[in-house]
């Protein structure tokens, strides 16, 4: 039961990602959007990664987005879009 919903739980989490990020989806992403304005676009991210200045003044995180032939990256600094951007062939 409980690998049931495991199961489940993956399925979900993966179709909150979405599959249908492209490079052209990702031009869309433009600075000074806000997260939530990027998830309404793209979905939630597969992955992020997060850091902040010692003093916590600055805060960012890099959001990755894989996709067939590639992943999309936003780069999020202080919960403000600073650059997007499709990588040809990476992988998260």
């Amino acid at each position: 039961m409980m690998q049931r919903y495991a199961l489940i739980g993956t399925a979900l989490a993966l179709s909150a990602c979405s599959a249908a990020v492209t490079p052209e989806k990702i031009g869309q992403v433009k600075p000074g959007m806000t997260p939530d304005q990027v998830q309404a676009l793209l979905g939630r991210p597969a992955s992020i990664e997060q850091s902040q200045t010692d003093d916590q003044t600055i805060s960012g995180e890099v959001d990755h987005y894989p996709a067939s032939g590639g992943e999309g990256r936003v780069v999020i600094v202080n919960h403000t879009v600073f650059h997007a951007e499709f990588v040809p062939g990476a992988k998260s």
